[in-house]
C-alpha cells in the first residue's frame, strides 16, 4: 500500500506567508529604530563633546589674557564672532637686560613650547619708579634670535631683541624683572566645506584660519565683552571679562525622538573668563 502523504495547501502556504511577512516587518522596523537612535545618541555625545572641549580650550587660551596698572589689554582687535589676542607662550624672570638682548634664567620658567624667534615676541616688565606703583608697564619686544646663555654660572637663554633706550632707559628695569613671551592668535568662525567650524589660526607665524573644532552654526562662536563695572562694553581697553558661547551643530540629521522629522540638533555652552589682574565685576 502507498504510504499517504499530505502537503501543505494553498490556504496554509498564504497564512504562513502573511506571518513571515509580519515577523520580518517587525524586526525590520526594531533594527531600524535601534540603529537610527544609536546613530542619534552617537551624534548628540559627539556634538556634547564638541561643544564642551571648545569651551573649555578657548576659555583657557582666552583666561591667559591679561591687563596693566595703565590700562592696556592683550586684546589686538575683538569683535562678536571673533577675536585677535596676545597668546602667553612662555614666563619666567629676566636676569640681565641689554640694548639688544634679555637673558632668562632656565629656573623657574615655564612653557607651552620653545620659544621661535620671529613668530614669538616678548613682553618685559618695566618698573619704572619703584616708589610709584601705578606707572608699571609692559614692553612688548621683537624676538630675533634664540641662542644658550648663562648668568652668571647658571644656565639661562638669551633672546635678542632691540630696546630703545631713550625711551625706556635700562635703569628702569630691575633685575629678575617679570618676563612673558607670546604669539598673536585668532580665533574665529571658518566656513569650510559647506559647514562653519571654530577656526584658529597664529597671526604671527603667517597663517590662515583652519577649522580646529566643529561643525558649529553661522553663530557658533560669540564673544561678549564686559568692562569692570559689569557693562557691555566695545572698548578693547576696557574689556575685564568675557563670555564665550560655543553653539554646536550635528554632522548629519538625525531624529530627535519618535517619528520626529530629521534634523540637525543643536547644543551650546556658555562660559565667563575674567582677564588676569583685572578685578571680578
Amino acid at each position: 500500500m502507498r504510504p499517504s502523504t499530505r502537503g501543505f495547501t494553498l490556504v496554509e502556504m498564504l497564512i504562513g506567508l502573511v506571518l513571515l511577512a509580519l515577523v520580518s516587518t517587525t524586526i525590520y522596523r526594531t533594527l531600524n529604530t535601534n540603529t537610527r537612535l544609536s546613530r542619534a545618541q552617537t551624534e548628540q555625545v559627539s556634538l556634547q563633546s564638541a561643544v564642551r572641549i571648545g569651551s573649555l580650550v578657548v576659555g583657557n587660551e582666552l583666561k591667559e589674557m591679561g591687563i596693566n596698572s595703565t590700562g592696556g589689554t592683550d586684546i589686538v582687535a575683538m569683535s562678536a564672532n571673533g577675536i585677535t589676542y596676545r597668546a602667553m607662550r612662555a614666563t619666567g624672570l629676566a636676569c640681565q637686560v641689554t640694548a639688544t638682548e634679555v637673558r632668562i634664567r632656565q629656573t623657574p620658567f615655564f612653557s607651552t613650547r620653545s620659544i621661535a624667534a620671529g613668530q614669538d615676541s616678548l613682553l618685559l616688565y618695566v618698573e619704572h619708579d619703584p616708589n610709584v606703583a601705578t606707572d608699571d608697564t609692559w614692553l612688548p619686544l621683537r624676538i630675533t634670535g634664540v641662542s644658550a646663555s648663562t648668568c652668571g654660572a647658571a644656565p639661562a637663554t638669551a633672546l635678542a631683541t632691540s630696546i630703545n633706550t631713550v625711551a625706556t632707559p635700562l635703569t628702569w628695569i630691575v633685575v629678575d624683572a617679570p618676563i612673558r613671551t607670546f604669539e598673536v592668535m585668532e580665533l574665529g568662525i571658518l566656513n569650510s566645506g559647506g559647514q562653519n567650524w571654530l577656526g584658529v589660526r597664529s597671526v604671527s607665524a603667517g597663517q590662515t584660519l583652519q577649522p580646529a573644532l566643529g561643525p558649529i552654526t553661522a553663530t557658533g562662536l560669540q564673544f561678549d565683552y564686559y568692562d569692570a563695572a559689569g557693562a557691555v562694553t566695545a572698548n578693547r581697553t576696557a574689556v575685564r571679562s568675557i563670555q564665550i558661547t560655543v553653539r554646536g551643530q550635528t554632522d548629519r540629521t538625525v531624529r530627535a525622538a519618535g517619528q520626529s522629522p530629521l534634523a540637525v540638533a543643536l547644543d551650546s555652552l556658555s562660559t565667563r573668563i575674567t582677564l588676569r589682574n583685572a578685578p571680578h565685576p
